[in-house]
């Protein structure tokens, strides 16, 4: 993946190449701003924050997140329903989330809205696909909103999709 500046563009002689460069530039500006995860455990880097985190299996993932620094975001879309849970964690105990997301379900045509704990301690948010979401579509938003000096340091927003009896996604620990 090469980065390609503007001034490139306007070289005419470089007209023969431009399948290459219009390659390049896509690489450049679109992938960069993607990470595309595998089944398994994962723990995000400061270097993420800003992505877009794909969860494109349905086998269980377990995504930590880095240290919070203020500011930091990350968004999260799963495109293939989970069979297995899709848990993303703080990476310390009491660095939890505040916040809460909307559950649509698929099947039953009704929703219902969880907040997570008011005492930020909620560190976990598990998708299972179905009560808690995880069904294709699904997406959450994670901003640090305090660095890692206090508790209560991300903020989630997200709309999840799932099925049966919606419940919460959010714990203390792995649900």
């Amino acid at each position: 993946m090469a980065i390609t500046t503007k001034s490139i563009l306007k070289d005419v002689s470089l007209a023969k190449n431009t399948e290459s460069l219009l390659d390049n530039i896509v690489d450049s500006s679109v992938l960069q701003g993607v990470k595309i995860l595998t089944a398994g455990s994962t723990t995000l880097t400061n270097a993420d924050s800003g992505k877009t985190i794909i969860l494109p299996v349905a086998e269980a993932i377990n995504i930590v997140l880095p240290t919070p620094e203020l500011g930091m975001t990350f968004n999260f879309i799963t495109t293939l329903t989970a069979t297995a849970d899709h848990a993303i964690n703080a990476a310390t105990d009491g660095h939890g989330f505040l916040g809460g997301v909307s559950v649509h379900s698929v099947t039953a045509g009704n929703s219902d809205h969880f907040p997570t704990a008011t005492d930020g301690e909620n560190d976990f948010i598990t998708m299972n696909g179905t009560t808690t979401g995880g069904h294709a579509g699904s997406t959450l938003k994670i901003v640090a909103i305090l660095d890692a000096s206090a508790a209560k340091c991300w903020a989630v927003t997200g709309i999840l999709l799932g099925s049966g009896t919606l419940a919460t996604p959010f714990g203390d620990a792995q649900i």
